[in-house]
C-alpha cells in the first residue's frame, strides 16, 4: 500500500511538473514575438527583423504599406510622415550601421540607412535589414513596399 501512495505521489508530481512547464514554454513563445519584414524596392526584396519597441510596434500596425522614398545624401532612403508620427519615446545618437531603419523625429521621417558616412544622428532604432541594402545606392528616388512575413 505504501509502495502504491509513493507511485500516486510521483505520478502527480510529475503531472505538475509538466503543467508548469507548458505554461512556462506558452509564457516565453508570446513574450516577445520577433517581428519580420518583406520591404521590395526596384523589383527586389530584402528580409529585416525590427526591434521591440513602441515606435516599431506602431509601424508594424500600418503595414502593409507602400511608400514613396527619396533617396538623400548618398546614404538613405527617406519617407516624411511628418512630426508625431511614431512614438519616440526611445531615441539614441550613436552611429549607424549600413542596413538599419530608423524614425527621426523631428520630421517623422522613416528612414532606410544604405550607406555610411560616420555621422550620428538622434533617432528611434525600428529594425535592420539582414543584408542587400547597398542595392539602394543607384535606385534614386522609388516606391518602397512593407509587409509583414508570417
Amino acid at each position: 500500500m505504501a509502495k502504491r501512495r509513493g507511485t500516486a505521489k510521483a505520478a502527480a508530481l510529475l503531472i505538475i511538473f509538466c503543467e508548469l512547464a507548458a505554461l512556462l514554454t506558452a509564457g516565453e513563445a508570446g513574450a516577445a514575438e520577433t517581428l519580420r519584414l518583406k520591404i521590395t524596392a526596384g523589383g527586389r526584396e530584402l528580409a529585416a527583423v525590427l526591434e521591440d519597441n513602441a515606435a516599431s510596434r506602431a509601424f508594424a500596425a500600418m503595414l502593409p504599406l507602400t511608400l514613396p522614398m527619396e533617396n538623400l545624401y548618398g546614404r538613405e532612403m527617406c519617407h516624411r510622415f511628418g512630426a508625431g508620427a511614431l512614438p519616440d519615446g526611445e531615441t539614441r545618437s550613436d552611429g549607424y550601421e549600413v542596413g538599419d531603419i530608423a524614425y527621426w523625429p523631428p520630421r517623422g521621417s522613416l528612414v532606410i540607412l544604405y550607406a555610411q558616412n560616420g555621422e550620428r544622428f538622434e533617432r528611434v532604432h525600428l529594425g535592420h535589414i539582414d543584408g542587400g541594402a547597398e542595392i539602394f545606392r543607384s535606385m534614386g528616388d522609388a516606391d518602397v513596399t512593407f509587409e509583414l512575413l508570417q
